[in-house]
């Protein structure tokens, strides 16, 4: 649909218009994404607008509504407005404010409205005498202020929550804000259910259920490779100031790629250009020299509103609790979004995002005998001469088309290429409790990765009626591509490094030094390609019932060549891997109780390729398969303002990969070759809600009680034991922010919860993470309708404890000791 024009300041627009120039002149092209706005609704909430200009109070309606307001500049021009206290909904709010204006409201569509003078216009409503029925919220949360969603998009087409046969976490843009969540690292720690674990040679991986997330990460949908970005870890630099939202699905996910386990899937959905004119500027200094700038803005280019764009700049650099660790990180992004006509919007663009970092990878070792050596958490094995650079360019572009009320095609396409160059120091060994000056083995690790990720989706949605009931059927293909060109070197360093006292000023060795002394290391070309087609059928049964079958035909091929330096020796691998019309199926049931109650049950196929796991022969495993099962319960209320789930799951794989001790293979990642005799299973319980749970009060938390146990494994000696004892039994994550009332309406405050039981791991010896509890908490202050500041607090009571569980020598980093954020932001 075409959007309505808005009035609007020559400043703001010549504003608007340099900072999209820079986005786009940065990014090289320009981005794209359609256009929508938040929708608004019925409930009644407390109002505070300031008296004043009547547009001034017009725009903070609008702000707080979430809705688009548009008229003539004269016909505002010179008004005051007494301002408005006091509980209403949006309807009965914008109608007080214009008794005695000589206005009229008259809606344009979902959340739009065209205000005229009332003798110039027939037909109008007249908000002040009559209530108008207001909109759901969305799928967009931008602007919302809520900790929930309208819908969901990682299933393809929108779908409320309720209406997801399966679990499904939204981090919404303002929980982000509120939490300060600014990476992809920062939102998994915070999401229920999910588990992290530090690398010790950079990046994190996600577990989800019990298992481990590879490479499930989408783009608006599109589904891309993204889980080789580092060679030890499933993690990369997403800076958060992009995204609109991040949607979790746990659980089996091969209907969204094909390729896929029982852990879930993540996908990023992004900020949208809207038919408001809007712009947001937010500063924040905190604890270790963390400083951090954020302008956004966007709104229509061209007076018809046929052009619509946004922009989005960041800019961070931070210091660490751990010595000699720093990091600087930038993003540009931009988009455009243009309709063609009425029925079809194109919209291309880019994203750019830079990290210069000095990490302290490698973590901290223990005592021989598993303890905890109570080492600062200040502590680094690192040296200052430590650099990690990593370049991310995207590019996007999608194609939306209405076809009438009911069908709808996409097209959507993304192209990423991430350069990472890295050169670091770190140290192993174990600490003796006999000795005073204890040292470890240094050693230094230079890589250069060069990876391209592909994807590309089209799907049509559509409903019709058959029996007397509505229906809906998605007829979809996709397909991706990944490849990655990887050159790393590992040598050990003439000197020791001293754990109680480091030296960080150990000299640099030069690069040229390190493919003739490296004890391991070498080169990796691999090419992933997959595509497959897909149908989804909700087949209403009868009104509160529906059924819902689908199922993915998948076509796979990967090759990966290895020339590699392990145990004295080089080797070379030529695996290649093909999967044929792979066939990944789906079902579920929905029964609606009540108008607020739905139970669900449903089930997924695991279908995984296990491509860089070679045999001893060199051959590459078999794909590990499985299945998935979940019976649940899911609520919704106050017009889905509030969300809430219980869910019961449990997942089979066979066919994992398992380290063979008993033999070598260089090519591997640790060494070993592989086998695939893993069989096991998960099992446990999920509950979360998310949204308004009472007036003024928004709250996301969840609980999960996850049970692992190895089925089949190549040692006997754990078979019926838990088989990954990473993943704590319980783990607890709650955040809620409550707007004071009255006299106090400007203030809110936040506080938020992390908890999880122990969690260990057993190699000769066990080490392990009693259970543990950190507390967050929020201060924030609205000084006027443009400014608001906030105190955030991390870890307040200064908890101790290790957030990654290594080894006995190395590989055990410590979570962060208490910090605070002083943030000022500004929406214009």
């Amino acid at each position: 649909m075409q959007a309505i024009p808005f009035q609007r300041s020559p400043l703001k627009r010549t504003v608007q218009a340099a900072l999209l120039g820079a986005c786009l002149s940065s990014a090289a092209v320009p981005l794209a994404v359609r256009a929508e706005t938040p929708a608004g609704d019925t409930q009644t909430r407390d109002w505070q607008i300031a008296a004043g200009s009547l547009a001034n109070a017009l725009d903070q309606f609008a702000r707080q509504a979430g809705v688009s307001l548009s008229y003539d500049a004269t016909s505002v021009a010179g008004k005051t407005s007494p301002g408005l206290s006091g509980r209403f909904d949006p309807q009965q709010a914008l109608g007080q404010l214009l008794l005695g204006q000589g206005l009229d409201a008259q809606r344009q569509g979902n959340n739009t409205w065209l205000l005229l003078p009332q003798v110039a216009q027939t037909g109008a409503l007249n908000l002040g005498a009559t209530m108008v029925t207001g909109e759901r919220l969305g799928a967009l949360t931008d602007g919302t202020g809520s900790y929930t969603t309208g819908a969901v998009t990682i299933g393809k087409g929108e779908h409320s929550l309720r209406e997801t046969p399966q679990s499904v976490s939204v981090l919404t843009r303002q929980l982000m804000d509120d939490q300060n969540l600014t990476t992809i690292d920062d939102v998994m720690e915070r999401t229920p259910g999910i588990t992290t674990y530090e690398s010790p040679m950079g990046g994190k991986y996600f577990y989800s259920r019990g298992f481990k997330m590879l490479g499930q990460y989408q783009y608006d949908g599109v589904p891309l490779d993204m889980g080789k970005d580092y060679v030890q870890a499933d993690s990369f630099s997403a800076n958060m100031a992009i995204y609109d939202r991040v949607e979790v699905l746990k659980g089996a996910a091969g209907m969204l790629k094909g390729a896929g386990t029982a852990s879930g899937a993540v996908n990023f959905v992004r900020k949208r250009p809207q038919a408001k004119p809007t712009t947001s500027l937010s500063l924040s200094a905190g604890t270790w020299d963390n400083y951090r700038a954020d302008v956004d803005t966007g709104g229509p280019l061209n007076d018809s509103g046929t052009v619509r764009g946004r922009a989005a700049i960041s800019q961070q650099t931070r210091g660490s609790y751990m010595d000699i660790q720093k990091r600087q990180d930038q993003a540009f992004y931009g988009a455009l979004d243009i309709d063609l006509n009425p029925d079809t919007t194109l919209g291309v663009g880019a994203s750019y995002e830079d990290v210069d970092a000095s990490p302290c990878w490698g973590g901290l070792p223990r005592y021989a005998d598993g303890k905890s050596a109570n080492l600062s958490r200040s502590t680094c094995l690192g040296q200052s001469w430590n650099d990690w650079q990593s370049r991310r360019t995207t590019f996007f572009a999608d194609l939306t088309h209405q076809f009438n009320d009911d069908w709808k095609l996409k097209v959507s396409a993304v192209h990423s290429r991430n350069l990472q160059d890295t050169k670091y120091a770190a140290s192993e060994g174990t600490i003796a409790y006999d000795n005073p000056t204890p040292t470890a083995n240094s050693y230094a690790a230079l890589m250069d990765y060069n990876h391209k990720d592909f994807g590309l989706d089209a799907y049509v949605d559509g409903k019709f009626e058959a029996f007397g009931l509505e229906h809906e059927l998605i007829l979809g293909a996709n397909g991706s591509r990944g490849t990655q060109d990887d050159v790393y070197a590992i040598q050990n360093l003439p000197r020791r490094q001293s754990i109680y006292q480091p030296d960080h000023h150990f000299p640099e060795p030069a690069n040229s030094s390190f493919w003739p002394n490296m004890y391991r290391g070498g080169t990796v070309k691999e090419t992933a390609t997959q595509y497959g087609t897909y149908a989804t059928l909700r087949l209403r049964l009868a009104e509160p019932l529906m059924l819902i079958v689908g199922s993915r035909v998948s076509w796979y091929e990967n090759r990966r060549q290895s020339y590699n330096l392990a145990w004295g020796e080089w080797a070379t691998q030529d695996a290649r891997t093909r999967e044929t019309g792979e066939v990944t199926p789906f079902a579920a049931l929905i029964y609606d109780l009540n108008e607020h109650l739905s139970v669900y049950a449903s089930y997924a196929d695991i279908f995984q390729p296990q491509s860089s796991y070679a045999t001893v022969d060199g051959a590459a495993l078999q794909p590990k398969v499985g299945d998935n099962y979940e019976l649940g319960i899911k609520g919704e209320w106050f017009d889905g303002r509030l969300n809430s789930s219980l869910a019961l799951f449990r997942a089979i794989e066979k066919n994992g990969a398992e380290s063979d001790y008993t033999t070598q293979c260089a090519t591997s990642a640790d060494g070993f070759c592989y086998t695939d005799k893993g069989k096991v299973r998960a099992q446990g319980v999920e509950a979360e809600i998310s949204g308004e749970v009472l007036e003024r009060l928004q709250l996301f938390g969840g609980y999960t009680y996850t049970q692992t146990q190895s089925l089949s494994t190549i040692d006997v000696a754990k078979q019926g034991g838990t088989s990954n004892t990473y993943v704590p039994r319980h783990m607890l994550r709650v955040w809620g922010d409550y707007q004071l009332d009255g006299a106090l309406s400007k203030w809110s405050v936040g506080t938020g919860v992390n908890a999880q039981s122990s969690n260990y791991r057993v190699q000769t010896i066990k080490l392990e993470q009693p259970g543990y509890a950190t507390w967050n908490a929020r201060l924030a202050y609205r000084v006027d309708d443009t400014w608001t500041v906030a105190l955030n607090g991390n870890n307040l009571f200064d908890k101790t404890y290790y957030n990654t569980v290594g080894t006995a020598s190395w590989g055990n980093f410590y979570g962060e000791p208490r910090n605070f954020t002083v943030s000022l932001k500004g929406n214009f």
